[in-house]
């Protein structure tokens, strides 16, 4: 999508909101049945106006939508020199279980980080769910790196950041662990977006304690607690 996201996720931002086409329009001022018209509009000021009715920042209504197609990647190779780009495809991505594919894995998902660094560099996206930023740090890396590189699907999964980001929902919050990395956070907040190709996605995030920082902790597909239970047994 090349879109902003007014335009193409308006409709979505209305039902997030819980805002109705009428009310939104009412306090819009214009007809119900101009609402679709005006979510093409590039005027900034009407879009300013938007942000305020719908209770977001206005960088993230005149943001371009960002939900990589599965189909295709683009990820930084730092191996190949400064700068250098290599897209490559799901099939591209190992599906193995063994020790190179997990690290092979790990690779993709650690270079894809660094280059969305590059493209953000204030480390964070606003999520519609939460009505606040979710933060990258360095947690956020070495924790997904090492779960999300499990599995194939988990690592598809990542290079959704900006989506899951975004549009995740919360559906509960836990007790942190007292220990090892989770040890700075009160709790954790589980979300979940579902992505076409991959499916249902959870993304745990750190609340850290004192300043309530949300952080986003890991993001794997749910296959790969799936995996686990059945491990288990």
């Amino acid at each position: 999508m090349k879109g902003i996201y007014f335009e193409e996720k308006g409709l979505t931002l209305l039902e997030q909101r819980g805002i109705t086409k009428s009310e939104f329009a009412r306090r819009m001022g214009i007809q119900r049945q101009n609402v679709n018209v005006l979510f093409k509009t590039n005027n900034l000021e009407i879009i300013a106006r938007a942000a305020e009715v719908l209770d977001v920042p206005l960088a993230l209504l005149v943001s371009y939508v960002d939900e990589p197609d599965v189909s295709e990647l683009s990820v930084l190779n730092t191996d190949e020199g400064q700068g250098d780009w290599v897209e490559i495809s799901p099939e591209d991505v190992p599906m193995g279980t063994s020790v190179e594919d997990i690290e092979n894995r790990r690779q993709i998902i650690s270079k894809f980080y660094h280059d969305w660094k590059l493209r953000n560099p204030s480390l964070k996206k606003f999520n519609l769910s939460l009505n606040e930023d979710i933060n990258i740090r360095f947690v956020s890396i070495t924790e997904t790196c090492t779960h999300a590189s499990r599995t194939y699907l988990s690592t598809l999964a990542v290079l959704q950041l900006d989506a899951i980001l975004t549009n995740a929902k919360v559906v509960s919050i836990v007790s942190s662990k007292n220990n090892g990395n989770q040890k700075p956070f009160e709790k954790i907040i589980i979300m979940r977006y579902y992505c076409v190709g991959i499916g249902l996605i959870k993304m745990t995030v750190g609340v850290r304690r004192r300043t309530h920082e949300k952080v986003q902790y890991c993001i794997t597909a749910l296959e790969i607690e799936k995996d686990a239970k059945k491990a288990s047994i």
